[in-house]
């Protein structure tokens, strides 16, 4: 029994005393900072998907740094694909990237939003402008009654949904009549 028990402890403690072999991280400048880059562009543009390094070159940055600087593309969500210009730097020393940078994002048909919200907005300060200029200012003076609720007087409320007027909290023939049903 005693030997029974002894096999069965060494059978478990035994994985623990072999050797384990550990792959090591990435330690390709290129490929490290292409999937820092990649997540780097999904955050920065959520809209961002199947993200791809085109090309990229290294250079050394110091003695034990490396910059990665490059290319990529992505699919716009929206329907449409977009470039950008990459940099980062790799340390062989810690195996990390930093000083991420994404650049240039351009849509690859050539296309800009940007033109298109200066358009939108200035159709809508032109609109605007149109609008204010064409009021008719005979109904400037009754623009007042347009609202809901509102107080022709102190004390009294009128609301132009019932078409009455309340006098300090009570009905008011008087000013119902009066904002409501004047002759003319």
């Amino acid at each position: 029994m005693r030997v029974a028990s002894f096999l069965a402890m060494g059978a478990i403690l035994a994985p623990t005393f072999m050797p384990t072999v550990v792959t090591a991280q990435d330690r390709d400048p290129a490929r490290a900072c292409g999937t820092a880059i990649r997540y780097e562009v999904q955050d920065r543009y959520p809209q961002a998907r199947g993200v791809r390094i085109i090309d990229s070159s290294s250079r050394d940055a110091g003695r034990s740094e490396v910059v990665v600087t490059g290319r990529g593309e992505f699919e716009d969500r929206n329907g449409g694909e977009a470039r950008f210009g990459f940099s980062c730097t790799y340390n062989y020393r810690s195996e990390r990237t930093y000083d991420l940078r994404v650049e240039d994002v351009s849509h690859k048909d050539g296309k800009n939003n940007g033109a298109a919200v200066a358009g939108l907005v200035l159709g809508a300060i032109v609109l605007g402008a149109i609008v204010a200029s064409s009021k008719d200012k005979d109904r400037e003076r009754d623009d007042w009654r347009q609202d809901d609720v509102w107080s022709p007087a102190d004390g009294v409320r009128c609301s132009a949904r019932e078409r009455s007027c309340h006098k300090n909290g009570r009905f008011s023939q008087k000013w119902t009549d009066r904002v409501f049903y004047r002759g003319g």
